[in-house]
């Protein structure tokens, strides 16, 4: 089938494909200035609005998360089963983002973000009433669980294609740096946050804080002044849907980025889902330990930000993708054969930077080399390799951690990353000469 022509790369487009930028902190007077020179993005008012209650938000998703791998392993005393109940929150994605990206084009994506961040505060406040009144068990939590990932795979592209609609074009890269560094403060925060209130209010409250954490989020998408925009108001549906996999699979970097993606998603970020077995068995240490694990990784995806920044201006979009993953792959692997808790929190710091700088670095091409008309759709295909299929990783590291041990299973899943490393470094010219022959037809026509 025919999809809609893109016109031609502007000026500023050809440059971010050979030559990706990230906003600089080093200039300007005062501490205000520089945040807001380094990140213009902070100077639109709807954007601070925004990306403050986003930040509230994303805390208390974060003290979720902890919180219910704390529960599952507590109930269960099974690597297996945290697995599931994380699988089930990303198994939605699979079979909802595709038509998530079709809501996102079809509806103002202001109203999309208002009622999925509804929906997933009444899921919060179902999920800490029945922790606290001691009603909870498995079956309950997957469910719950799976609407929470079914409010999700609507809500994420909805978020990022909303983020391209309320900034200029030249700040859309800053928006998605800025992004990316309060979506890892709430890393950070929310772990260590959670560690404290478990040893003093038990697990149950944490799931209400995240509940009450998504008024911040639906204040702050009600005072937003902005126009409503919808991309298609009476496309079919599953045509709508083709037409986005056709564009995605069409473009030869937005296909490569968006395999290594589904790759890194069930290899790469399933660690995380069984840092609660890790601090146990492992380290032998309580909520508090597992916090400081959680707010290692959280720093070092921080760091990320500013590491991206500073050498992006040094090296190519590709070196920096190729060191991003490089320092992950080996920082897990070394974490892998470590019992000390220093030692551990000092090696997730690393793995955090690593894979974090790789996302900003992949995830800002795919939302600048876009056509808009498109871009919702493209974000829920992104979301689910990157979101949906996670679930096959957090089975999978479920499974080789019951079968064998949590450090085995890292080190498989380590090997199978530092593979796909080298084998994209060995293919690199043949993927840009497949990108500049797509942008010669895109220019001819």
């Amino acid at each position: 089938m025919k999809v809609k022509k893109r016109k031609a790369f502007k000026p500023v487009e050809k440059f971010l494909i050979s030559q990706f930028t990230l906003p600089s902190t080093i200039n300007g007077f005062g501490w205000v200035k520089k945040i807001l020179r380094g990140v213009p993005a902070l100077r639109i008012k709807n954007v601070r609005r925004y990306f403050f209650g986003q930040f509230i938000s994303n805390i208390g998703s974060w003290m979720q998360i902890v919180a219910l791998g704390w529960l599952v392993f507590q109930l269960t005393d099974s690597a297996f089963w945290v697995g599931v109940v994380a699988a089930a929150s990303s198994v939605p994605a699979v079979i909802f983002s595709l038509f998530g990206g079709w809501i996102v084009d079809h509806f103002p994506k202001k109203s999309v973000l208002f009622y999925s961040n509804m929906g997933s505060m009444f899921l919060a406040f179902i999920l800490g009433a029945l922790t606290l009144s001691g009603h909870v068990n498995i079956p309950i939590i997957i469910i719950i669980s799976f609407l929470g990932g079914v409010s999700n795979s609507v809500c994420t592209p909805a978020h990022f294609s909303y983020i391209s609609e309320i900034v200029e074009p030249d700040k859309l890269t800053s928006a998605m740096a800025l992004n990316s560094s309060i979506s890892n403060l709430g890393r950070i925060l929310g772990p260590i946050i959670t560690g404290i209130y478990i040893k003093i209010g038990g697990i149950g409250g944490a799931f209400v804080i995240n509940g009450l954490s998504y008024v911040a989020v639906l204040l702050a998408l009600h005072l937003i002044k902005s126009s409503n925009q919808v991309t298609d108001h009476n496309i079919n549906p599953l045509k709508a849907i083709r037409e986005g996999i056709v564009y995605a699979y069409a473009n030869p970097m937005i296909r490569s980025i968006i395999t290594y993606v589904g790759f890194a998603s069930i290899f790469a970020w399933s660690y995380t889902t069984i840092i609660p077995v890790l601090a146990k068995e492992i380290f032998s240490t309580d909520a508090t330990g597992m916090s400081y694990l959680y707010g290692a990784v959280g720093i070092g995806a921080v760091t990320a930000t500013f590491f991206a920044a500073f050498f992006s201006h040094l090296i190519s979009k590709l070196a920096l993708f190729i060191a991003g993953n490089s320092i992950f792959s080996i920082s897990l692997l070394l974490f892998s054969f470590t019992s000390s808790l220093f030692l551990g929190t000092i090696l997730l710091f690393f793995v955090g930077l690593g894979l974090v700088t790789v996302n900003i670095v992949l995830g800002t091409i795919v939302q600048h080399m876009t056509d808009p008309h498109y871009r919702g759709r493209v974000s829920s295909i992104y979301f689910l390799f990157y979101g949906g299929i996670i679930f096959l990783g957090n089975l999978e590291i479920g499974y080789l951690s019951d079968t064998f041990n949590p450090q085995m299973a890292l080190r498989l899943n380590t090997i199978a990353m530092l593979a796909v490393g080298v084998y994209i470094f060995l293919t690199k010219n043949r993927l840009r000469q497949a990108q500049s022959e797509y942008n010669e037809t895109l220019t001819h026509n």
